[in-house]
């Protein structure tokens, strides 16, 4: 019966010579990396076109539990198991080019990205270098649905995933091997377990079933699994081994045309790739299993693509991000061909200059201690450097701040100014610091995203802004909301704030808001053909233009106002879009990007100085 095909096994891996279990270099595994990778590359390439292409990853997980079990099983049976060579091994596997592509996305986003979408970047590098995005990007929403050109380490997640899975299992693998006599039967159980995790969370918690290491330890398990089964000798060889393969490669090419975003994944469906890759690699290597689809994975064109998946997959997203954040007018049949030329040239010299030599040269045992010495240097470095992107360049004032002064920008004697409100006071802090640079005077800004700052709002921080501008004493504060929200058509909450500030402070400037962008404007939906001229919602631009109006009957001898929808809408009422600078001047659809604020640098510079002169 073995040789029609049964699956032979004995649990407890207990073959002194490991190369009784099979281990070997197998070519169908590359074969298989090139589906995979392939497959998640033309889902982000074109989503329509290949819509369950992003199980690709669920591939990947399969092969790489597989592959790290039998290293370790191998190292394990040979008594040469060794958790310092293990991560030297996964180091110089897989990080000389993992981060290179952060480095090369962060200098080329400098020069791309608007100042708030660099200050995300460098959370995003500092997250990624660390292994840890996958966390931060359950926090922040679905992965079909986040902005996918200001992502452009979004793939990362899965290597976050796989590397923190790195961290527990080898000690694991290593202890039920040599303390247990079921570690296979251990292994199922808790790929069960994560399963069943799996398929609870994601109706409820897609996010967290999607990012999260223990909802998707299940994949990486079943590809160890394998492992465990092939070191008890177990195989599934002859015709049952033939039509495994079928099966699996059935199931593997069916979730891939199939599946769709919106099917709850992973939940349950995402068994369809993973036991399909399962079915795949379980007859990889019998003597008497040749089926078609073995023998097309094991094809030199499917192994040569496959050697090269992985920093295949490390370049084309930031490359795709990085273009369509750019070139968004840009034609598709332009933005594609770039995309695909430069992802295959990053590849190819990735792979020949950095990983293959990497590979080569760290491994050596001589070298160890250098590399996590070395390593541990470079994941700090970007880490620091990510963090302090993201203060230098997203200006948000945390409230415990505002008792000492906020941020200070230190321009001169000249005068003081103080900066205050929500999210829009933090959107212009930037350029209020250059404007105090250039014409001399302090300026304490205030400003902080999400929170209130006006008298009797939820959570407001006001009394201690009330206090800071009693002790301060300004020649001028400036006040910046969200107006229309904030107010809905009464002053009072504003008049009150302006009668407390008029006992400390000399002049009050009020900075009307910018006119707010219509939903549906993108730059992905410019990209899918939305054309001009984009115009303000009806029912926003007559908010924005009633609360203007009634901010400018507040004006008195020393409070004045300031409205700055002009310069964001032309003769007709069409929104300017594209700055000078040919760069988004929005961040969102109620936020200016630093370029949109740039713009208003002028009129506000006028005007702080004209307040100024006419104390």
């Amino acid at each position: 019966m073995a040789q029609e095909g049964m699956m032979q096994t004995t649990e407890r891996p207990s073959v002194p010579d490991a190369t009784k279990a099979g281990w070997a270099y197998w070519p169908e595994i590359d074969g298989l990396r090139t589906i995979a990778v392939l497959a998640v590359a033309l889902f982000h390439l074109n989503r329509a076109a290949l819509p369950g292409g992003f199980v690709g990853v669920d591939i990947f997980f399969v092969i790489s539990g597989f592959l790290i079990s039998a290293i370790l099983i191998e190292d394990t049976d040979t008594r040469s198991f060794s958790i310092g060579r293990f991560y030297q091994r996964r180091i110089s596997r897989i990080f000389p080019a993992l981060i290179l592509v952060i480095l090369t996305t962060l200098a080329v986003a400098s020069f791309v990205y608007s100042a708030q979408d660099l200050a995300l970047l460098g959370i995003s590098s500092a997250a990624a270098a660390t292994s840890l995005i996958n966390l931060k990007l359950m926090l922040q929403g679905s992965y079909f649905i986040l902005s996918a050109d200001a992502q452009p380490l979004l793939h990362y997640w899965s290597l976050a995933v796989e590397e923190q899975f790195y961290v527990v299992f080898p000690l694991y693998l290593y202890a039920i091997m040599r303390r247990t006599r079921r570690p296979l039967t251990i292994t199922l159980s808790l790929a069960v377990l994560s399963f069943v995790l799996c398929v609870a969370l994601t109706p409820a918690y897609q996010p967290v079933a999607f990012y999260s290491l223990p909802t998707r330890a299940w994949e990486l398990l079943a590809g160890a699994s394998i492992a465990l089964c092939r070191a008890g000798k177990g195989r599934i060889i002859g015709r049952a081994g033939s039509g495994t393969a079928w099966v699996g490669l059935a199931l593997v090419l069916g979730s891939i045309v199939l599946l769709r975003e919106a099917d709850g994944f992973p939940g349950w469906i995402a068994a369809f790739p993973v036991i399909g890759t399962v079915l795949l690699i379980a007859p990889i290597g019998a003597p008497d299993t040749r089926a078609l689809p073995l023998r097309l994975l094991a094809h030199p064109t499917m192994v040569a693509i496959g050697k090269r998946s992985y920093s295949l997959y490390l370049w084309h997203w930031p490359v795709f991000s990085l273009i369509d954040y750019r070139f968004y007018a840009e034609s598709g049949l332009f933005r594609t061909a770039l995309k695909i030329g430069l992802t295959l040239v990053l590849t190819g010299l990735s792979y020949e200059l950095i990983e293959r030599p990497a590979r080569r040269y760290l491994n050596l045992r001589q070298r160890r201690v250098a590399l996590f010495v070395a390593t541990a240097i470079v994941v700090a470095a970007i880490a620091g450097g990510g963090v302090w992107l993201r203060s230098a360049l997203y200006f948000d004032i945390p409230p415990s701040t505002i008792p000492s002064g906020g941020t200070i920008v230190r321009g001169g004697g000249a005068a003081t100014v103080i900066l205050s409100g929500d999210s829009q006071a933090a959107m212009y802090g930037t350029e209020i610091g250059k404007i105090a640079r250039a014409r001399g005077f302090t300026l304490h800004a205030l400003g902080t995203a999400g929170r209130n700052q006006l008298p009797d709002e939820a959570g407001t921080s006001w009394p201690a802004v009330a206090r800071l501008i009693a002790d301060k004493k300004p020649d001028l504060v400036i006040l910046i909301d969200a107006w229309a929200d904030k107010l809905k058509g009464d002053p009072r909450l504003l008049q009150k704030a302006l009668a407390e500030i008029s006992a400390s402070a000399k002049a009050v400037l009020i900075v009307s808001e910018a006119p707010s962008l219509p939903d549906v404007l993108s730059r992905d939906t410019i990209r899918s053909g939305l054309a001009p001229p984009y115009l303000e919602p009806a029912a926003a631009r007559s908010a924005r233009v009633a609360t203007a109006a009634m901010l400018h009957r507040l004006e008195r001898p020393n409070v004045h106002v300031v409205d700055v929808a002009d310069v964001f809408t032309d003769p007709r009422g069409a929104l300017r879009v594209i700055g000078s600078d040919g760069r988004w001047t929005y961040f969102d659809s109620h936020h200016l990007s630093d370029s949109g604020t740039a713009m208003t640098s002028p009129q506000l510079g006028r005007a702080i100085e004209s307040a100024l002169k006419k104390q």
